[in-house]
């Protein structure tokens, strides 16, 4: 039976409205990840070469949209989840303990990975049947869409997530309210048919209660947005991936790279002139065991001047120095060209890098709260407002520097799992770092005692 898509909020509506929007928003998503895996368009040249330097087109494409998406992401690293006065150690053990076992220490950065390149991309929480406890997933944004609430951008109104079944060559869609969830299934379409057409899409009777079951977190929808970039009013197609504003940036690189492979492939040999002689297909062949030799007196021979490719090489570092400016990252990440620079030099030249990832670990962290809570919704553990993510410091520090750091901490008076974070080491270490340290102190008390007494005697 069709779906009336009519009636607005209505799971139907949310279907059509919300697949709309996926297609529509597709191309861009598809582009990005192109960029992003070193596939941009081919740079062109011109239109009498472009077949003969084909190969050079495809060879003239430097992936630096992935190195300016991996510079962020290789400094962001969760290492657990921390309370303030209403939790306690076991509240973010168990929160760590979820994550662990959805293996999402792995998994996240895949997540933050596309959300970095494509603008976005989600985690679906929902009840494992096997074992009851929570089941968290990576979800692409190419098959995965929001619409977020509009007064609060950070909840999620309603969500959709589309597959294809290649065993039955069927479409399914979920559609996720804070109500419950509602199945839908419609015959495989062709190129030329309209996917969203409401008259495609039919209740999945096979799943649920005829198509529909209760949410896994009632009053919330178990979908997770991660949005790198995001825009204050919350719309998907304003906010941008890492590299979404200097694609223009990465085009005229690769163009540039172009021009230098072709004139660099043109002039491999010295092209020549001869005047004065009749020359044939055929009558001279290059070579550097040739000579040669013709009859009459007023011939001349000569060669083009080499073009200098110092000039296309500048502009070509000059056009990655305002790459490396716009995207604050730091230019020998680009060049890989770093010789005699100390530690202050080097912090300096990436402090913005620094402050652009913690801005996005600010964001992600937020995602990152959301699960742990969803997840805590369904697992009926407690998770206090006050959560936060704990990350890894993104500032690169050499050994030395950081054990002067704790010991100044120690004269400052800090507490002992202050100066444990300082060193490092993750919340997971410091709590086994703890007992161990608590049964040392019990064991020097011993044998202080013991010690005591002997000399009492």
């Amino acid at each position: 039976m069709a779906i009336d898509a009519t009636v607005p909020g209505t799971p139907d509506w949310w279907l059509v409205r919300l697949g709309k929007q996926l297609e529509a928003d597709r191309p861009r998503i598809d582009r990005l990840n192109a960029y992003h895996r070193g596939d941009p368009p081919l740079p062109w040249g011109n239109r009498r070469m472009r077949e003969t330097f084909k190969e050079l087109q495809r060879m003239a494409r430097a992936n630096f949209a992935g190195l300016i998406v991996e510079a962020v992401l290789e400094r962001m690293t969760p290492v657990g989840f921390r309370t303030g006065a209403v939790g306690d150690d076991q509240t973010d053990s168990a929160a760590w303990l979820t994550w662990q076992r959805n293996s999402l220490d792995a998994d996240l950065p895949l997540v933050l990975r596309t959300a970095l390149a494509a603008s976005r991309a989600y985690v679906l929480v929902g009840r494992d049947p096997r074992t009851g406890l929570a089941l968290i997933t990576p979800e692409d944004p190419r098959s995965t869409i929001h619409a977020p609430e509009v007064v609060d951008r950070r909840r999620v109104r309603a969500g959709l997530k589309v597959w294809s079944d290649e065993v039955t060559s069927r479409e399914h869609a979920l559609v996720m309210l804070p109500q419950g969830v509602v199945y839908y299934a419609a015959a495989q379409r062709n190129s030329d048919s309209d996917l969203w057409h409401p008259g495609r899409w039919s209740r999945d009777e096979a799943e649920g209660d005829g198509g529909v079951a209760s949410s896994p977190t009632p009053g919330m929808v178990p979908l997770v947005p991660f949005v790198g970039r995001p825009s204050l009013d919350g719309s998907l197609r304003r906010a941008l991936g890492e590299f979404e504003d200097v694609t223009d940036v990465l085009d005229r690189i690769n163009k540039g790279l172009l021009d230098r492979m072709v004139i660099a492939a043109m002039q491999a040999y010295r092209q020549r002139w001869a005047t004065g002689v009749a020359v044939d297909d055929g009558d001279f062949d290059p070579g550097a065991d040739l000579l040669w030799h013709v009859e009459a007196a007023d011939v001349k021979f000569g060669e083009f001047q080499v073009a200098d490719l110092r000039q296309l090489l500048d502009a070509g570092l000059a056009d990655i120095r305002q790459l490396a400016a716009i995207t604050r990252t730091p230019a020998h990440y680009f060049v890989g060209e770093l010789n005699n620079v100390n530690g202050e030099t080097l912090r300096a030249t990436e402090a913005g890098l620094v402050s652009k990832t913690r801005d996005r670990m600010r964001q992600f962290g937020e995602s990152c709260e959301q699960v742990n809570r969803l997840a805590g919704l369904i697992e009926g553990r407690d998770v206090p407002q006050d959560a936060e993510t704990v990350w890894a410091d993104p500032q690169m520090h050499t050994v030395a520097e950081v054990y002067d750091a704790a010991v100044k901490a120690v004269t400052a008076g800090e507490p002992w799992r202050t100066r444990m974070e300082l060193l490092g080491h993750t919340p997971t270490e410091i709590a086994r770092m703890a007992e161990e340290r608590q049964a040392e102190q019990e064991k020097a008390a011993v044998l202080a005692a013991r010690s005591f007494g002997v000399d009492s005697a």
